[in-house]
């Protein structure tokens, strides 16, 4: 049996919600987790500055993004516990056929990686760099291992409770699955638009614009399994994966060149 924290019923109680109060929280939540975090990593860069560290990206990287992380998770428990969202998260351990959908989820989000990377070469694109890129410029041994970790215990776990748990699941409490997965998809791409910023990429190229298509697609299995599993602990599990196979295929690289 799935146990839920926090019932749809509970959340309604507290209040008369519509369509378009639901997109305008959903905006909320998804500038919060992009905007402030940037000013974390953007004021972390000064105070490392001090320390005589100014101009290090490896230390922003380390120090900023997992404050930047953290402060995503923050908002969102925040954010839950003034308005109760329901969060599947299932007491037990996922079954043969949830494991099921975590081979598919990442099979499938690689599938459309490679796909919209011949897209690019087709086109002469060139990839953008974003921030782990470059921060690992100089020691990708460090920083793509510390980014390896940090994908499989905290940027996974805290990016689909947020975006996932708290976003979608309070756009499909007035609009849906369909719409709600369409509207985090897109603001969880938007979400990366400052990693490229930071990476030094130009934002308005074709390189930024494929990447972020990319991201959109792949939140878009995320966002469809968690319909269909009803369970969190799946699309963290996919979600954690991608990540960490992308730093490892990365650091096989930038050893090889």
């Amino acid at each position: 049996m799935s146990t839920t924290i926090h019932s749809q019923a509970d959340a309604q109680s507290r209040g008369i919600d519509s369509p378009r109060r639901a997109i305008l929280v959903a905006l909320g939540l998804l500038f919060a987790a992009a905007i402030p975090p940037l000013a974390i990593v953007e004021g972390f860069k000064l105070v490392q500055a001090q320390f005589g560290y100014g101009g290090d990206l490896a230390v922003t990287f380390v120090g900023g993004g997992l404050l930047a992380t953290i402060a995503i998770g923050l908002i969102g428990v925040a954010y839950h516990r003034l308005r109760p969202v329901t969060v599947h998260v299932p007491r037990r351990l996922p079954t043969l056929r949830e494991g099921g959908w975590v081979v598919a989820g990442i099979a499938i989000s690689f599938v459309a990686a490679i796909l919209i990377g011949v897209g690019m070469q087709v086109l002469n694109v060139v990839p953008p760099t974003n921030f782990s890129a470059a921060a690992a410029a100089e020691r990708p041994v460090l920083i793509y291992g510390l980014a390896i970790v940090g994908a499989l215990f905290i940027i996974g776990p805290i990016e689909e409770y947020f975006y996932r748990g708290i976003v979608q699941g309070r756009l499909r409490e007035q609009m849906g699955p369909v719409a709600a997965i369409a509207i985090v998809s897109v603001g969880f791409a938007l979400g990366h638009v400052p990693s490229y910023w930071i990476g030094g990429s130009d934002l308005l190229s074709l390189g930024v614009f494929f990447a972020l298509l990319s991201i959109a697609a792949g939140s878009v299995v995320l966002g469809a399994i968690y319909e269909r599993t009803r369970n969190l602990v799946v699309v963290i599990v996919i979600h954690s994966l991608i990540n960490a196979i992308s730093f490892s295929l990365a650091l096989l690289a930038a050893l090889g060149a």
